[in-house]
């Protein structure tokens, strides 16, 4: 029997398990204009890919997949996003796409003529974004050209928008700070983050369910590798092809089947980059002191415990942590063995400075500034979502929170 898991390239059809509610809420939710946020390997792309294979099987929706990856310039996404409309051309003009938008490489007249089409006909276009970190720098270099798409994008009216990216996405919102108008994020649902597979699901894909030949593997086998990767979909896929059999079975797993290797190890280093300098400390007391208790990271990072918790749950939600028991332990097996070689690897270099008494660490001015960062999305969010009756509560927190980011970025650059 050949190998039937997938660790290369994307998944749709049959060969992509679980997200079934996610799935449906990016299709049918209220939300115009969503964004999901996931580490490297977790399945972003199979995602976005799946949402099209499932618009096009239901034929409400005519979806788009545009790729930005390697767009350095607002002028190439538009080449791009003409490319990806030429895949989708027969629908579109079906949908009332005007036949010379087929060369249309300007994303300011694409984007109004995808949108009028759209709302004339009442079926609206999915446009799936992804690889979106591009937005970062051409933001910096072009503002005027990413408030107009920001624009566009979260417009709405026979426009549906998912965007897909890694945490480094929230780096737009320090970008945008300047700008007159709403923040890039503004106007997108930014609350579904992108982690493990449910339980069932994962077990399904270990088993293969979905498939016309399904693997034979043991039930204790199965919950194992489930244990052991954190129902990571990636995970799951690289395992079980390494405990695979040419009869269609799994073996058990053996301690060389977890081995971190170089490509597995550069996913891990880019995730653990992704977070802020406080996630990291939480991250190496996790790991070192494991299983440890809320309030006992709360003590060592001399933060309040509801701050603290806040962090603990988003990077629950990424696959960074676990719980166990009521405690915290890292998040999968395959990560906690890359912590020990990198713990290592800063051994025999420099060693890692632990917080200092006294005046806030840098960690600790990043935790906070990270935290202030994050509710000011949510109070963005808030207000773009009110418009003209935003309660004056919310302004004033805005107002107060944006005061404090600037001075916790004084302290971080030696201004205070």
């Amino acid at each position: 029997m050949r190998n039937p898991y997938v660790t290369g390239s994307y998944v749709t059809g049959y060969k992509h398990y679980g997200r079934h509610e996610l799935l449906d809420r990016l299709l049918h939710g209220e939300a115009a204009a969503s964004w999901v946020i996931g580490n490297r390997r977790i399945g972003k792309t199979s995602l976005l890919r799946q949402l099209e294979k499932l618009a096009l099987d239901e034929g409400r929706l005519v979806p788009i997949f545009w790729d930005m990856q390697g767009a350095d310039s607002f002028a190439t996404l538009g080449s791009y996003l003409s490319d990806a409309v030429q895949e989708r051309l027969d629908q579109l003009v079906a949908l009332g796409l005007p036949a010379e938008a087929a060369g249309e490489e300007n994303l300011f007249v694409l984007l109004p003529m995808l949108r009028r089409a759209a709302r004339s006909t009442g079926r609206p276009a999915l446009l799936l974004c992804d690889e979106t970190e591009v937005l970062i720098p051409l933001a910096r270099s072009e503002p005027e050209a990413a408030q107009r798409l920001h624009a566009e994008l979260t417009r709405g009216g026979g426009l549906r928008v998912v965007a897909a990216s890694t945490r480094r996405i929230y780096d737009l919102h320090e970008v945008c700070r300047s700008w007159p108008t709403s923040p890039f994020l503004a106007g997108f649902d930014m609350s579904q983050m992108l982690g493990g597979l449910d339980r069932p699901s994962a077990m399904a894909l270990v088993t293969q369910a979905q498939s016309e030949e399904p693997v034979r593997v043991d039930p204790a086998v199965a919950e194992a590798i489930c244990d052991l990767t954190n129902c990571h979909p990636y995970l799951i896929q690289l395992l079980c092809s390494r405990v695979f059999q040419t009869d269609g079975s799994l073996r058990p797993v053996e301690p060389g089947d977890l081995t971190v290797d170089p490509l597995l190890a550069g996913f891990f280093a880019n995730d653990f980059g992704l977070l802020s300098p406080a996630e990291q400390a939480l991250v190496w007391m996790v790991h070192e002191q494991g299983p440890v208790a809320d309030a006992a990271l709360a003590d060592a990072l001399r933060r309040p415990l509801a701050e603290v918790q806040t962090y603990l749950r988003e990077m629950e939600s990424l696959g960074y942590l676990r719980q166990s028991d009521g405690r915290w332990v890292i998040g999968n097996r395959f990560w906690e063995l890359w912590l020990t070689m990198e713990r290592r690897r800063l051994a025999e270099g420099e060693a890692r400075p632990g917080p200092r008494p006294g005046r806030p660490d840098a960690a600790n001015l990043a935790a906070q500034l990270n935290a202030h960062r994050s509710r000011l999305v949510e109070l963005e969010l808030i207000r773009a979502r009110d418009l003209l009756h935003v309660a004056p509560s919310v302004l004033e927190e805005i107002r107060q929170t944006e005061q404090e980011i600037r001075r916790l970025r004084s302290m971080l650059e030696g201004g205070e």
